[in-house]
């Protein structure tokens, strides 16, 4: 069964890079492309001066973005957990592991996970689990990395088009529980569906230290699973399920609540992190894209990518009349008339 868990990092790896690879990610909804920035008034402005620093789960991060959960639990996924990790070290940015699940089942892939802190040693990580787990995993999870926070993923749409997937869900007693309990900071992550704006107020009432919308147009583990899913008997159709990240964004103005939100999903560039702190978002990360950039081109080239983020985010910022990332939501800006239907819809 562990060896199953394992076989099960390494296939995700596999086709989260091919999808990426070939573009073949399914497309759902509005884009950043649906957000058009507008040019604001003269006020002064410099990018030498502008703050790009934002508070998050009790630290102050010098960058608004972070690598999102990947990958851990076997040989191959250690290797890069190491390179994603380094590359995270030397840029000074945080980072998240993968599911940490397969490595409470089985010890032996604990060190998949542990690499991350060894190379990231004073970096802020975030552990991870599914929401099903009890409190005692998410401590043992938070332990094996020394994490300073924990993500809790919820992932309906995912265990549904997974051959052997959950088929029964009762979570909101034990992410309340979690939330109480844990030792460090909780965020609630959608793995790829969005949320609206019932579940956005719902979560929120739980009182995480953030949510995490996880939209659409990223990495989509409906299409992973239905293609690990060799016989296929029963596939579903969820080409009409979910929410891009753009739109959750948008139902979470709507829901109007006071937990911090943080972006992810298809977040490609420096301009799609502007977009979305515009958008309401408190932090942005990204998985599928920096793990194409790291499995094509290797580790120098996801630093240097990484790096370009971090010289255009200023100059984003001064151009729409920013000095720190609180004055992004104020920026204007137009909709298309898609997604001004869908904010009506919502």
């Amino acid at each position: 069964m562990t060896d199953a868990h394992s076989n099960r990092k390494n296939e995700h790896l596999s086709l989260a890079t091919k999808f990426w690879r070939d573009d073949q990610k399914p497309v759902v909804g509005a884009s950043f492309d649906d957000v058009r920035w507008v040019p604001g008034p003269l006020n002064s402005r410099s990018v030498e001066t502008a703050n790009t620093q934002t508070s998050l789960l009790g630290e102050s991060f010098e960058w608004p973005f972070y690598i999102e959960a990947m990958t851990g639990g076997s040989e191959s996924t250690k290797k890069v957990n190491e390179q994603l990790a380094t590359v995270a070290e030397m840029t000074g940015i945080a980072m998240a592991v993968g599911s940490q699940s397969v490595a409470l089942k089985d010890p032996d892939q604990a060190d998949s996970f542990k690499i991350v802190r060894e190379k990231h040693p004073n970096g802020f990580l975030i552990a991870n689990l599914g929401a099903d787990h009890p409190i005692e995993n998410v401590k043992k999870a938070v332990e094996m990395i020394d994490a300073n926070a924990i993500e809790i993923h919820v992932n309906v749409g995912q265990e549904l088009s997974m051959a052997e997937g959950d088929r029964s869900f009762n979570w909101l007693d034990n992410l309340k529980h979690i939330i109480e309990e844990s030792p460090v900071p909780v965020i609630i992550k959608e793995v790829g569906f969005g949320m609206g704006v019932s579940e956005l107020r719902q979560l929120a009432e739980l009182q995480p230290a953030a949510i995490n919308i996880g939209g659409g147009n990223g990495t989509s583990f409906y299409q992973i699973e239905q293609a690990r899913d060799r016989k296929n008997e029963v596939p579903l159709d969820l080409s009409s399920f979910g929410l891009s990240t753009v739109e959750s964004l948008l139902a979470a103005q709507k829901a109007d609540i006071d937990v911090p939100i943080i972006a992810t999903g298809g977040i490609e560039s420096a301009k799609d992190v502007t977009t979305a702190l515009m958008l309401g978002a408190s932090a942005a990360s990204s998985a599928g894209y920096f793990l194409s950039v790291l499995m094509q081109d290797g580790q120098d080239a996801l630093e240097q990518i990484i790096r370009t983020w971090q010289q255009q985010l200023p100059k984003y910022m001064t151009l729409l009349g920013a000095s720190d990332l609180s004055q992004l939501p104020h920026a204007p800006r137009l909709y298309s008339g898609d997604l001004m239907n869908t904010i009506d819809q919502l």
